[in-house]
C-alpha cells in the first residue's frame, strides 16, 4: 500500500526516465527492465481507486512500448537466454493485464483512447500479431467495450491527415479482431454496423470517382490516390468478418442498407458491382425461419424492386438475393436450368412442410411478387442467365410454400408470360424458345411437388407434341437450335397451354384440400 503523494512521485519519475526510443542495446534491455519493476510495484501495491484517479495514458504507452521490446528480442539470437526472454515477456505481460483490470470498466473510454492513439501515432500497426493480442486483451477483459473500440480506429481512420499506410494497417488489425469477436445482439453493435455501412459507401464513391478522374487524365499524368478509396477492399473484409459474428437480425440490417444503395436514384450497374458480392454473402449466412420474419416490410419491396428493375444486373442480383433468404432446404442448386420433372422420378429435391404463416405471405404480397417476376422475365428474356436466376426464384416458392394458393399463383405467372410472349412480335426467336421452356419445366415442377395426375397428364401431353412438332420449345435451353423439315415453327395451338385446362388440372389437384382449408385458387 502506498500514499498517493507516493504513487504521483513515482508515476512522475517513470514519466520523465521512459525513453520513447526503443534500441535494442544491453543499456536499454536495462532501463526496460528498470521501468517494468516499477511499474510493476505500482501495479502491485495501489489500489484501484488510485490508479483510477490518475490518467491511465502514461503507464499503458509504458506497458506497451516494453511489451513491444520484449517482443521483438525474441528475434534477436545471443542478447539473452531463451528463458529469461520468454520471463521478461511473461511478467510484462501479466502486468499489463493487471492494469487493465484496475482501470475497467471505469476508466474504459481512457484505456481504449490510450491504445489506440500509441497504435496511430507510435505505428505499433506494424507490429500486426501485437496489436492484434493488446486490443484483444481488452475485449477478454471487458467484452461490453467492443464498440468503444471500433469507433476509436474509425475516428482514426477518417482524420484527413491519415496517409494510405497507416490506414491499410489499422484496417488489417481490425479486421482480424472483428473474425474473432462475437457480436452480442444489441442496439449498440447496431449502430457499430452502419457507421461501418456508411464509412464502406464513402469508400465505394471515393474509389469510383478516382477511377473515373484517373481514366480521364492523359496517360502522362498522375494523380495521388484516395485514402479512402483504398480502404475500399479492407473494409469489405472487415464487414464479411463481422456479419459472421452478428444474429439474423442484424444481418437483416446490412440488407437492408446494401438493397437500399441498389434501388437508390442515380445508382449505376458499376457502383452496385462494388458491393453485390458483399450483398449475396450477407443472404447467404442469414438463416431463415418464417419468411415474415427475413422478408421485412422494407426488404422485401427492396428486392422487389430489384427484381423487376431494367438493369440487368441489379434484376439478378435482387433474384439471387432473393434465393438464398428463401432456400431453407438447400434445393437451390437443382434449380440451376429448366428441366421437364417427369412422374415417378427421384431428383433429390427437399419439399417443404407448408406453414400457415409463409402461406399468408404470399398471399399478401402475391401480386407485388407477380408484377415483379413479370417484369424480370419480360425485361430480360435475351440473357439467358437472367431467365435461369428467375426460374430459379419461381421453383423455390413451388417448394419452400407447396400449397394451393402458390400452385395456382405461379401456373397464373406462368400463363401470363405465354400469353405476353405469343402476342409479341419475335425477332428474338432464341429467347422465345427459352421462355416456352422455363414454362412447360416450371408446370412439371407444380405437378411433381403436389402428385398431380390429371395436371401431369396434360403437360405430358404437351412435351410429347413439342418432342415430335418442336422440341426447341422443351428444355433444355440451347446456345443454338437446330430444325428439321416437319418441325413447327409456327404458333401451333396443340402445343401450348390452355388456359381452362390448366384450371381444371389445379382444381382436380387442389379442389379438396383448399375446400378444406378454404383458401381460394387464383388463375
Amino acid at each position: 500500500m502506498i500514499t498517493d503523494e507516493e504513487l504521483t512521485r513515482r508515476m512522475e519519475a517513470i514519466s520523465e526516465s521512459f525513453s520513447s526510443t526503443v534500441l535494442y542495446s544491453s543499456t536499454q534491455d536495462k532501463i526496460q527492465n528498470k521501468t517494468l519493476n516499477k511499474i510493476t510495484l505500482i501495479v502491485r501495491n495501489a489500489t484501484k481507486k488510485q490508479l483510477q484517479s490518475h490518467h491511465p495514458r502514461m503507464l499503458v504507452t509504458c506497458l506497451l512500448r516494453i511489451l513491444l521490446y520484449y517482443e521483438n528480442i525474441f528475434h534477436m539470437n545471443g542478447f539473452c537466454d531463451l528463458w529469461k526472454r520468454r520471463r521478461k515477456f511473461r511478467v510484462a505481460r501479466d502486468c499489463y493485464h493487471a492494469l487493465l483490470k484496475s482501470y475497467l470498466p471505469e476508466r474504459s473510454r481512457d484505456v481504449v483512447e490510450t491504445i489506440t492513439e500509441a497504435i496511430y501515432h507510435e505505428q505499433l500497426w506494424k507490429f500486426e500479431t501485437f496489436c492484434f493480442q493488446v486490443i484483444y486483451s481488452l475485449l477478454d477483459i471487458n467484452p461490453v467495450i467492443a464498440g468503444l473500440i471500433i469507433h476509436s480506429i474509425w475516428n482514426k481512420l477518417t482524420l484527413p491527415e491519415i496517409d494510405i499506410e497507416d490506414a491499410r494497417g489499422i484496417i488489417r488489425i481490425l479486421y482480424e479482431l472483428l473474425d474473432v469477436y462475437v457480436w452480442p445482439a444489441t442496439q449498440d453493435t447496431v449502430a457499430i454496423i452502419e457507421r461501418m455501412l456508411t464509412l464502406f459507401h464513402a469508400s465505394i464513391i471515393a474509389r469510383l470517382n478516382s477511377l473515373s478522374f484517373s481514366s480521364s487524365l492523359p496517360p502522362s499524368s498522375s494523380s495521388s490516390p484516395s485514402v479512402l478509396g483504398n480502404l475500399k477492399k479492407g473494409l469489405e473484409v472487415c464487414l464479411r468478418n463481422i456479419i459472421k459474428h452478428i444474429s439474423n437480425d442484424q444481418m437483416l440490417v446490412v440488407i437492408q442498407h446494401l438493397c437500399s444503395w441498389t434501388v437508390a436514384v442515380g445508382t449505376t450497374d458499376e457502383f452496385v458491382l462494388e458491393f453485390a458480392s458483399l450483398l449475396e454473402f450477407s443472404a447467404y449466412m442469414h438463416q431463415a425461419d418464417l419468411y415474415e420474419q427475413t422478408l421485412t416490410p422494407i426488404i422485401f419491396p427492396l428486392l422487389m424492386q430489384m427484381v423487376g428493375s431494367s438493369s440487368r444486373l441489379i434484376s439478378l442480383l435482387g433474384n439471387r438475393v432473393l434465393q438464398w433468404l428463401m432456400d431453407r432446404q438447400d434445393n437451390r442448386a437443382i434449380f440451376d436450368t429448366p428441366k421437364i420433372f417427369f412422374e415417378h422420378t427421384h431428383l433429390g429435391l427437399r419439399v417443404a412442410k407448408c406453414r400457415k404463416e409463409d402461406q399468408l405471405f404470399f398471399k399478401l404480397h402475391r401480386e407485388l411478387l407477380h408484377d415483379s417476376l413479370l417484369k424480370s422475365l419480360i425485361s430480360h428474356s435475351d440473357s439467358q442467365m437472367n431467365l435461369e436466376t428467375t426460374y430459379c426464384t419461381v421453383c423455390l416458392i413451388a417448394v419452400e410454400v407447396p400449397c394451393g394458393f402458390t400452385a395456382a399463383a405461379l401456373a397464373c405467372l406462368a400463363m401470363n408470360i405465354q400469353e405476353i410472349i405469343l402476342q409479341q412480335q419475335n425477332n428474338r426467336m432464341k429467347a422465345y424458345y427459352h421462355i416456352h421452356a422455363m414454362i412447360i419445366s416450371i408446370m412439371s415442377l407444380i405437378c411433381w411437388i403436389h402428385k398431380a395426375k390429371v395436371f401431369y397428364s396434360y403437360v405430358n401431353r404437351i412435351v410429347m407434341e413439342r418432342a415430335h412438332w418442336a422440341p426447341h420449345l422443351n428444355p433444355p435451353m440451347q446456345s443454338q437450335y437446330h430444325f428439321a423439315l416437319h418441325h413447327v415453327v409456327w404458333n401451333k395451338s396443340e402445343l401450348f397451354f390452355v388456359d381452362w385446362e390448366v384450371r381444371y388440372g389445379l382444381w382436380k389437384c387442389f379442389h379438396i384440400t383448399d375446400i378444406q382449408s378454404n383458401i381460394p385458387l387464383i388463375v
